[in-house]
């Protein structure tokens, strides 16, 4: 690969020990497992329904079916789109929709993955928003530096003592093992930025 690091910085060739991590992937197995048994299950009931009728069961497991069928439609958004992570001893780089952007690891303080519990402040949480890539800056300056990053950025309390409250936030698939993958890429090229596994707490919702 060949890509352009953000912030001015000249084209950088990734070096052979790069990590890919393709998050369409992933995506893509998402919707053809558990869409494709709850699409199925879903024609199955709609059939039986059509031919033989049934009762109130039959019609809970059609519809628990149908909306299971849409939440997995909907996990897997955006798995054409060549969506992932690059990792090298140079830098990290985000490919959101194919395009690259690239920071080096001298602008990076810390790395981690945080995910958040399906319910919290007593409001369920979206399963696609669960879990979460988080790149934290080593500076101030980093946001005026890299502002093609601005989409994914947020502040908000520290999730580690240590940490600075921005960061920026890429929201993985709700299964799988990406997690893992993630912290292998980075623990491989920059062990030094890895912060591991972190539970996030949501800001409380305004009264």
């Amino acid at each position: 690969h060949r890509v352009q690091p953000g912030g001015g910085h000249r084209p950088t060739a990734l070096s052979a020990d790069a990590w890919d991590v393709d998050v369409s992937a992933v995506a893509f197995k998402i919707l053809l497992v558990g869409g494709g048994i709850s699409g199925f299950l879903t024609v199955l009931f709609a059939a039986t329904l059509a031919y033989q009728g049934g009762g109130v069961g039959t019609w809970f497991w059609q519809l628990l079916c149908g909306v299971v069928f849409l939440w997995f439609l909907v996990s897997a958004r955006g798995m054409l789109s060549s969506r992932g992570f690059l990792f090298d001893r140079g830098g990290f780089y985000a490919r959101p929709r194919g395009e690259v952007f690239g920071v080096p690891w001298s602008e990076i303080s810390a790395v981690g993955v945080g995910p958040l519990p399906p319910v919290q402040h007593r409001r369920p949480i979206v399963p696609d928003q669960r879990h979460a890539l988080e790149i934290y800056p080593s500076d101030p300056g980093f946001a005026a530096r890299h502002p093609e990053l601005e989409r994914w950025r947020v502040e908000e309390q520290p999730s580690m003592p240590g940490l600075p409250g921005e960061r920026y936030r890429f929201h993985l698939p709700p299964v799988g093992r990406l997690p893992k993958t993630l912290e292998s890429a980075v623990q491989s090229v920059a062990p030094s930025k890895w912060v591991g596994h972190y539970r996030r707490q949501l800001p409380p919702p305004q009264q």
